[in-house]
Order: structure tokens, then sequence, then C-alpha cells
């Protein structure tokens, strides 16, 4: 006699019991808590430092629209994986692209880039923006990474209508 019929998906993932779930609402609070963070450090460092002036970038409005696009797509489907890493990475690359938006409408001469390398004959000029989005980006990567080989099994599975 059956009582019931047995989840396929719990029983070919008995760790998911012992380990917490990232609710979707949590890893969306992450994020933003970390972008806003992130975009208010790089507002800060963009007031305080002084920018040359060959080395601000200029964007425009079209780019400031697209930026955003992006930044919405983000925050909405990545805390979708319910994950902490990936939350923090998209936080980072979403407070880099507010930090930099917010920048397009605050600065009149563009974008500025008050950090510095400049080892030789050449400069590198940069924002703690653009640093955010690409420590965000490989931390993302890596979390998206370690979902899939965490879940290999749920990829192989048909999709069902």
């Amino acid at each position: 006699m059956v009582e019931r019929a047995i989840d396929p998906r719990s029983a070919a993932w008995p760790e998911q019991k012992a380990v917490p779930r990232f609710e979707v609402d949590r890893a969306r609070f992450v994020l933003l808590a970390t972008s806003a963070c992130v975009c208010a450090s790089d507002l800060v460092v963009k007031l305080i430092e002084p920018t040359e002036t060959g080395f601000y970038h200029h964007r425009t409005y079209s780019e400031l629209v697209l930026i955003l696009a992006i930044s919405a797509v983000v925050v909405y489907v990545i805390p979708l994986a319910r994950s902490r890493m990936t939350s923090v990475g998209a936080g980072l690359m979403v407070g880099g692209a507010f930090g930099n938006a917010l920048s397009i409408a605050i600065f009149p001469l563009g974008i500025p880039n008050p950090l510095t390398i400049a080892p030789g004959d050449w400069t590198i000029a940069f924002n703690l923006a653009d640093l955010a989005v690409i420590a965000g980006f490989l931390l993302t990567t890596v979390g998206v990474f370690a979902l899939a080989i965490g879940r290999r099994y749920e990829l192989r599975e048909p999709i069902e209508h």
C-alpha cells in the first residue's frame, strides 16, 4: 500500500534538508544592501578625491538608461538562485553600476576616475565602481559555477511543462 508518491527531487538531494535554503527575499536584501554600500562608498571617494583633468570618461543618457535596465534585470534574476555568493557578487556589480550611473547625472565633466596607476609613460585611471563591477563579476561567476556543480544532476533533468 502506497501512502504518497515520492518526489524524485527530494530523494536525489538529501543534503538539501541539512543545509538551510537562502530565501529569495533575503538574497535580494543582501544584494540591495551590498549595492547601496558600494554606491555610497564610490560616490564619497569621487567627491573627496580630486580627479585630474584628463581622467573623466563621458557617458550619454542613453548609456545611463542601459545601465539601469541591466541592473534592474540583475536585481530581479540573481536572487532567484538563493545563493549568498551570487547575491553579494551581483550587489557589487549593481552598486558599481549605480555609482557610475549617478555620476553621469551628478558630474558635468563625466564619470570621475580619481584612482590612478602610473608605472611608466602611461596611466590607468579608474574608480571604486569599476573595481566593484570587476570583483562582483568574478564572485558571481564563481557562485554560478558552484551552483551548477552542486546541482549538476538537476541540469540533466528534462524541462517539465
